[in-house]
């Protein structure tokens, strides 16, 4: 038995409007106008292609829409269902004109008083006198579509939908505080480039001062996809200047405030270590300074906590990826993935001396990463 074809949600739209929402019905005939306009053209469609009438019905609405009609592009209407199910597939819909029972001018939901409407009917039920009812259609047709156009204009995931690149992630990107394009074109290119869809995707955490650790460990896990840990108040020894420290007759130093012995100082607040894995012979490489991802990481953490840190990055190589290493040649995982030449061992990073699979994860790999240059 022969399955039935779908006849489209036009051709439902058409054929059975009362069963949808005005918003709904008007967003679907919109894109698919789009659709048959082509990519490159900015014309309003639902000013040239649609049209809003007025509903002189008096009895209470049973749905948001009264009827729909469609003309073909000689201007005539499409009477029957087979007319329409032929013009929709061939695209010879040139103009939908919809009654919206809830808004207009005229009609028991109408903003006029009813005498307006009761005149109307008699006009045209005596008179065939359709001209007056036409000339409020002209003050209707413009109402519903800034209706629509209001409704649609603070919908954001409308927004997206309809102009991306020009409304929606523009917004975003000025609430994360990159709403400059040099600073944008400075994120997107070089290596590890970050996109503005990633970064609007992440204005949120962008916006926020100060950021924790876990909220910067939990942004950064899900944007790389893979297991990290950011560790706090990692301390480190920093050289104290010359012209700061502390002797004998030199003024200015305070016992227990600003006085303090020797040549450099313990701190715990500057810095911070991040461990990223286990990680596999492929993924390692990239975080490795001068990779992808460790370009990427480094753009991330001056998006996300600013440039007053430091960074320690400790990569752990997961036991799998762990291989021993020959003089001219890569790693043995790196032959078995097939890596490209120079890709291979790199001595200090990834070259192991060992003649036995490994039984734990190494984490022997570790540089600072710098986000002022």
């Amino acid at each position: 038995m022969q399955r039935r074809r779908d006849t489209g949600v036009i051709e439902s739209l058409l054929a059975e409007p009362q069963r949808y929402k005005f918003f709904q019905a008007v967003r679907l005939l919109e894109r698919w106008f789009q659709k048959r306009q082509g990519e490159g053209r900015s014309r309003d469609v639902v000013a040239g292609n649609m049209q809003f009438l007025n509903s002189p019905s008096l009895g209470f609405p049973a749905s948001e829409i009264a009827d729909a009609q469609a003309y073909d592009r000689e201007g005539n209407p499409l009477a029957d269902a087979q007319a329409i199910k032929t013009a929709v597939a061939q695209g010879d819909v040139a103009r939908v004109a919809l009654t919206p029972a809830f808004f207009g001018l005229l009609g028991g939901q109408g903003a006029l008083p009813l005498h307006y409407s009761e005149t109307l009917a008699l006009r045209e039920s005596l008179s065939r006198d359709r001209g007056a009812r036409a000339f409020f259609d002209i003050f209707a047709n413009r109402a519903a579509a800034l209706f629509y156009g209001a409704w649609k204009k603070y919908r954001l995931p409308l927004r997206h939908e309809s102009d991306r690149d020009h409304h929606y992630l523009p917004l975003l990107l000025a609430l994360g505080g990159l709403g400059h394009p040099a600073l944008r074109d400075r994120l997107r290119t070089g290596g590890g480039a970050v996109y503005d869809e990633s970064m609007a995707h992440y204005a949120a955490a962008m916006r926020q001062r100060p950021v924790s650790g876990t909220y910067l460990q939990q942004v950064l896990c899900d944007y790389f996809g893979q297991t990290l840990r950011v560790e706090q108040f990692v301390g480190k020894w920093y050289t104290v200047p010359p012209e700061r420290r502390t002797s004998l007759g030199s003024p200015g130093a305070v016992l227990g405030v600003s006085a303090f012995a020797g040549d450099r100082i313990w701190q715990r607040d500057l810095r911070m270590r991040i461990w990223i894995g286990p990680l596999s012979g492929d993924v390692f490489a990239d975080f490795l300074p001068g990779g992808e991802r460790a370009r990427a990481l480094e753009k991330m953490l001056t998006m996300l906590a600013g440039v007053s840190f430091e960074y320690e990055v400790r990569l752990i190589l997961a036991k799998e990826a762990v291989s021993g290493s020959s003089l001219g040649g890569a790693t043995a995982s790196a032959q078995e993935e097939g890596a490209q030449e120079g890709a291979g061992a790199r001595l200090g990073w990834n070259t192991f001396l060992c003649s036995v699979a490994a039984t734990e994860d190494r984490d022997d790999a570790s540089y600072e990463l710098q986000t002022i240059h």
